[in-house]
């Protein structure tokens, strides 16, 4: 299960060289950081090796609000001498600011499977029935997936620019199906059996489907997120 209403979920590439200063930079400052924000419950960061965008980020947040509020506006508008030497470093973002839309499963899972779609024009709900009440939580009965989501980007939210994106051109998903598993073998055969690409044309998705896997790296809770203080 997701821990809020709300996720921030980002699909993005490093040039090999930059590598190992951008890890130190997310894991040392950048997540923490985020999480220490009023809202935020968690953090996790994946790498796909054959992804398109080899590094998948999600923050969990209590709700969009979270997302657009001033406590993550503020720190977004002033950011550090390390966040602007390091994200001129990231390149080909997908970035969504999203609304959790179901969300089914017992834990976290190793390995992630995104699939970013968006549906075809008058069968939103056809598609959205499908998800929720039938591919996702047979999905979450799997003993080997630990997780299957559903979340839907706002546009408007997604767009907005404060100073510590101003001049990274980012593209924005629309429709985003997560599974987490134990393996990425796991969240492929899955994918495979019951939200494949033919099931999801079938059921009201548009033909182009970007679908690609990651395992985890690293998570960073918020204490909070436990009922506890930050």
């Amino acid at each position: 299960m997701l821990l809020g209403k709300g996720v921030m979920i980002n699909w993005t590439n490093v040039a090999p060289e930059h590598r190992a200063a951008y890890e130190a930079w997310q894991c040392g400052e950048h997540m923490p950081g985020r999480v220490a924000i009023p809202g935020f419950l968690r953090g996790r960061r994946y790498f796909g090796q054959r992804a398109e965008r080899q590094f998948l980020t999600l923050y969990e947040v209590e709700d969009l609000s979270v997302l657009i509020g001033t406590d993550y506006m503020a720190k977004a508008n002033a950011p550090s001498a390390l966040t602007r030497q390091t994200t001129p470093y990231v390149r080909d973002s997908v970035r969504g600011l999203s609304r959790v839309r179901a969300s089914f499963g017992q834990g976290m899972g190793g390995a992630a499977l995104t699939l970013r779609l968006d549906p075809q024009a008058g069968r939103e709900a056809e598609l959205e029935q499908f998800l929720v009440n039938q591919a996702l939580p047979a999905c979450a009965q799997r003993y080997d997936i630990l997780g299957a989501h559903f979340i839907v980007a706002d546009q408007q939210a997604s767009d907005m620019k404060p100073v510590e994106r101003q001049g990274r051109p980012t593209q924005y998903p629309n429709w985003v199906v997560v599974l987490e598993g134990f393996t990425q073998a796991s969240v492929g055969n899955a994918g495979d059996a019951l939200v494949s690409s033919e099931q999801l044309a079938a059921h009201g998705a548009a033909v182009a489907i970007t679908r690609e896997s990651f395992d985890l790296m690293f998570t960073h809770l918020a204490p909070r997120a436990f009922g506890g203080s930050s």
